[in-house]
């Protein structure tokens, strides 16, 4: 089952990115060739692939070092015979997307596909656009998000893009971006705000969180502020009338709007409430009951969940930082909340929607299963914490010792920057 969840996380990758067909045109004078796979039979190419993957894999118990090296480098070597029959200039939009899952893998399909994507990013159209989001995608996998960002912030369809599906993920790319980045692109995320109108998309609107979050890092908070303002109100305009899903999906928005991150107050900010109702360690010792009492440390806080494989994957990254440091001047504290499950991964998963003591008392036991040495809380707030902007876990949000909010948005396979950012307030904390 361990081995299950890594291979899980190692085939996370973005949604697909759905966008219009375009069919390239033959180059004039070259002969007719076969054309490309459709969309549905690269998608059954991807499927079968990963079913090849996850059953010769599945049964790996607790696998070594070595033995993950070893399942890297043949899933890499099997995504690269997957695409090496194909002409990657050749592809639509809708097939690029439909193929994405395999390019994840396989570091040379996305060096090739960000060569054929950055050419057609260039057309100074929307379909250009759709392209530059797309290659956004692959750049940041390699984690350069500062030419993702780039690329489409000085896009001439910029704005018009933002009223599709795909500007979304161009605002989650932009959010990411080095502050130095955004500072020079000031004046274009100033106007870009005209984009959450009241009659703006509901995927734009839901994509608000991440430009108010961009929007305070490099414009007047005032200003920021009162774009906030006329957001909300574009928000609740739409939801007099919305229904189903999309009301659903604009609640949630409205409600990570009214959240500390969306206000510009969080870092630097005293540490958002968060109402602990479970505290435990695997000894059973209940060592603390709200975060409160462990001022005078700096206090690790990663939000996680039983069912996250990339959250249970990182496990060993925490243990290390937990061995490595004094628990009277650090304290690490896995956030979670009630999830009406515990997804076991050394026996079956248990269901317990609406049992609390239940879903406690089977956390303790995947506690103990998993060997966690450090402490874990379950919140009455959701793990996807609003007040902290959390829309994916792992998620690691670093308080100083005087309970205020110094690093969030880490994943705790960063362990440099996290034990650099401890290093530095412990510093400080000692001056």
């Amino acid at each position: 089952m361990f081995a299950l969840t890594l291979l899980t996380a190692a085939f996370t990758f973005p949604a697909p990115i759905i966008m219009q067909a375009t069919q390239p045109a033959a180059a004039a004078g070259t002969a007719v060739k076969s054309p490309p796979p459709t969309a549905e039979e690269l998608e059954k190419r991807v499927a079968e692939l990963f079913e090849s993957l996850t059953q010769k894999y599945s049964k790996m118990n607790a696998p070594s070092t070595e033995e993950l090296e070893r399942m890297q480098a043949d899933v890499t070597a099997q995504a690269d015979a997957a695409i090496a029959d194909l002409d990657l200039s050749a592809l639509d939009a809708v097939q690029f997307a439909a193929l994405e899952p395999v390019l994840a893998l396989s570091p040379k399909g996305r060096t090739a596909a960000l060569q054929v994507l950055g050419a057609r990013a260039a057309a100074p159209t929307l379909d250009g656009f759709r392209a530059a989001v797309q290659a956004a995608g692959y750049s940041m996998q390699s984690g350069d998000m500062t030419q993702a960002a780039e690329a489409l912030l000085t896009h001439p369809a910029l704005l018009e893009g933002l009223g599709t599906s795909e500007g979304a993920m161009a605002f989650d790319v932009i959010a990411d971006a080095p502050v130095e980045t955004l500072q020079k692109h000031a004046a274009t995320l100033e106007r870009l705000a005209s984009a959450f109108s009241g009659g703006a998309p509901a995927t734009t609107l839901a994509s608000a969180e991440s430009y108010l979050r961009t929007a305070y890092a490099v414009l007047p908070k005032e200003r920021v502020d009162a774009i906030r303002g006329d957001v909300l109100a574009a928000l609740d305009s739409r939801l007099a009338s919305a229904s189903g899903r999309e009301k659903k999906m604009l609640e949630r928005v409205r409600r990570t709007l009214d959240g500390a991150a969306a206000r510009g107050e969080l870092l630097g900010f005293p540490c958002p409430k968060l109402r602990c109702e479970w505290v435990m360690r695997t000894d059973g010792s209940s060592p603390w009951t709200s975060i409160e009492d462990l001022k005078g440390k700096v206090v690790v806080l990663d939000f996680w969940a039983t069912w996250c494989g990339p959250c249970v994957s990182s496990f060993p990254e925490i243990a290390a930082l937990r061995a490595d440091y004094p628990t009277d001047k650090v304290e690490i504290v896995g956030i979670t909340s009630l999830q009406g499950m515990v997804a076991h991964q050394k026996r079956d998963p248990v269901e317990c929607q609406g049992d609390a003591a239940k879903e406690q008392a089977e956390l303790m036991t995947f506690m103990k299963d998993m060997g966690i040495t450090w402490t874990i809380a379950i919140t009455k707030e959701d793990v996807f914490n609003p007040d902290f902007g959390i829309r994916g876990i792992p998620f690691v949000a670093i308080l100083d010792t005087e309970g205020k909010v110094a690093k969030v948005g880490i994943h705790p396979a960063a362990k440099d920057e996290i034990r650099k950012a401890i290093d530095e307030l412990l510093a400080k904390a000692a001056k």
